[in-house]
């Protein structure tokens, strides 16, 4: 439904904007999400996907990511970026890139481990008990952590159809 909603402002706003033209007023029309820095790791890297989409269609440069994204974290999330936006700026150094945003973030938020974690459970990923639709399910959702083993269509589907049953349930 936020999709939907996001692909409907797009057009009634035609934000089909030039290099820097993103605006906070245009960012806010496509319902950004909130990152509250608790829950399920993957939620951060939700936070992410989702956000990027977003600073992909409207264009946005770096700086306005990184500007705009700080409006859409709070509590836990808030608390960990202000203290370290300050201590970059005291120290003089340049505040973050957004790809050096997105690396700290995950740091903090989505640990190497829990990502390897993730990564492995992909790579070991069998149907098992699961229905096909459940397995397919579970497949998409942790290809993301792994796309390394699965560089192109062929090494996709050779995994998927690997960790089928001989008999498949439905």
């Amino acid at each position: 439904m936020v999709a939907c909603r996001r692909v409907w402002n797009l057009v009634d706003s035609n934000a089909t904007s030039e290099e820097g033209r993103c605006t906070i007023e245009q960012f806010n029309h496509m319902y950004p999400p909130i990152f509250y820095g608790q829950g399920d790791p993957t939620l951060a890297d939700d936070w992410i996907q989702d956000i990027e989409e977003i600073f992909r269609v409207l264009n946005c440069t770096d700086e306005h990511k990184l500007l705009y994204s700080a409006f859409k974290v709070i509590g836990e999330a808030k608390r960990w970026w202000i203290p370290e936006r300050t201590i970059r700026k005291t120290d003089g150094r340049r505040v973050v890139s957004w790809p050096h945003f997105k690396q700290i973030f995950f740091n903090c938020f989505f640990s190497r481990s829990v990502r390897d974690s993730r990564a492995k459970e992909f790579a070991d990923l069998v149907q098992g008990t699961m229905t096909v639709h459940q397995y397919m399910t579970r497949f998409v959702e942790l290809s993301r952590f792994a796309s390394y083993l699965i560089p192109d269509e062929e090494k996709k589907t050779q995994k998927f159809e690997e960790g089928l049953n001989n008999r498949i349930y439905e």
